[in-house]
Order: structure tokens, then sequence, then C-alpha cells
């Protein structure tokens, strides 16, 4: 995959977890965000790891672009998602 691909499937990944993460209760249910999140972070553990660290090193850029309490949970996307191993 192309590195300006790989940029916008981030950006993609990102956009989405905000959504079901600060969304209220009214527009996603609070159960469904949680098992959306969890699928995605399933699929993406199945990347090898250096995939997973490139995406995670794209998280930290892409979360320069937001404020607050969405640059914190961007930033910690990779280990929101369990992509960053110890």
């Amino acid at each position: 995959m192309s590195r300006e691909i790989d940029q916008h499937v981030a950006r993609a990944i990102v956009e989405l977890a905000i959504f079901l993460e600060f969304s209220a209760d009214d527009v996603v249910d609070p159960d469904a965000a949680i098992q959306r999140l969890e699928q995605l972070a399933s699929t993406l553990q199945m990347m090898d790891l250096e995939s997973q660290s490139s995406l995670c090193s794209q998280f930290k850029s892409i979360a320069m672009e937001y404020s607050d309490e969405q640059a914190r949970f961007v930033e910690s996307l990779g280990d929101v998602l369990g992509l960053i191993k110890e």
C-alpha cells in the first residue's frame, strides 16, 4: 500500500474512532460503539508488527490536528486498539 493511501486509511480510522468514542448516547448506542471499536482493534491486530507500528506513528502525527481530549485520545489510539506491544 502506498504511503498516501496509508495516510488516508489512518485518518479514516481516526475519524471513525473519534465518532464512536465521542458521539452522544442518543446518536450511537454506547454498547454498539464499544463493539465496533473492539472489532476494529481485532482486525488491526492481524497486521504485522511493522505495519502496526507505522499506523501508531501516523496516529500520533494526526493527533496534532486535534485539541484537548480528542488529541489525547488519538495520540493513545494505538494503545486503545491494542497495537502497542510492551
